[in-house]
């Protein structure tokens, strides 16, 4: 069973690895629980006023990276945001907060093979073969053509892929908050760059706004 809650969000704006995400204080009448979900990860950092639709209450544990202290604390899991006013502020304070926009842990660096050591030839007691006439060299291939690129630096296939269903982009988009969130989060980075400007009250990105 759902509720709805009114309060106040202090959305901070966190550098992860392979994007920004965000993460919530949201204080109301109830107390106050963090909210880490995409549908936060599309807003600027700052203070809103807000009105969510509340699924559940989790208590989540996770340890610091700075010091391995285990931090507990309960997490509203949320199906929908209101804004009711918007104040668009750095935050000074800096969470720590597990990387979200990574899904995996990163990858070990591979050893290099070693190298291996080439056998001695015998030299044997056969006259030396007459050497064979080197076959003529083909000419060096081609220069292959960079595939066009968005400004972003993504091919117009991998900006398709990303966004799906969603490709062709319009002048107004609505990104699906059920995705994964380092897929959100990749989607706010080519919106941001291609110019798109996102809207707290609507929840849409447009461009040339």
């Amino acid at each position: 069973m759902s509720i709805i809650l009114e309060g106040n969000i202090t959305n901070k704006v966190i550098k992860g690895a392979n994007g920004d995400f965000s993460v919530g204080s949201f204080n109301c009448n109830l107390g106050k629980f963090k909210i880490k979900d995409p549908l936060l990860d599309q807003f600027d950092e700052g203070e809103y006023r807000v009105r969510v639709v509340v699924q559940h209450l989790d208590i989540k544990s996770y340890p610091s990276a700075r010091n391995g202290i285990i931090i507990t604390e309960i997490v509203a899991d949320i199906d929908a945001i209101d804004v009711i006013d918007a104040e668009i502020k750095p935050i000074e304070d800096q969470p720590i907060e597990p990387d979200a926009s990574v899904t995996e842990p990163a990858e070990q660096p591979v050893e290099p093979p070693a190298p291996v050591t080439a056998k001695k030839e015998t030299v044997g007691k056969k006259p030396t073969a007459t050497p064979k006439p080197e076959p003529a060299k083909a000419p060096p291939p081609e220069p292959r053509k960079a595939k066009p690129s968005s400004k972003d630096g993504e091919g117009a296939g991998d900006a398709a892929e990303l966004f799906g269903h969603l490709w062709p982009l319009g002048d107004q988009v609505r990104l699906d908050s059920s995705l994964p969130r380092p897929v959100i989060i990749r989607q706010k980075q080519y919106l941001v760059k291609a110019g798109y400007k996102f809207d707290a009250r609507s929840q849409t990105w447009s461009k040339g706004v």
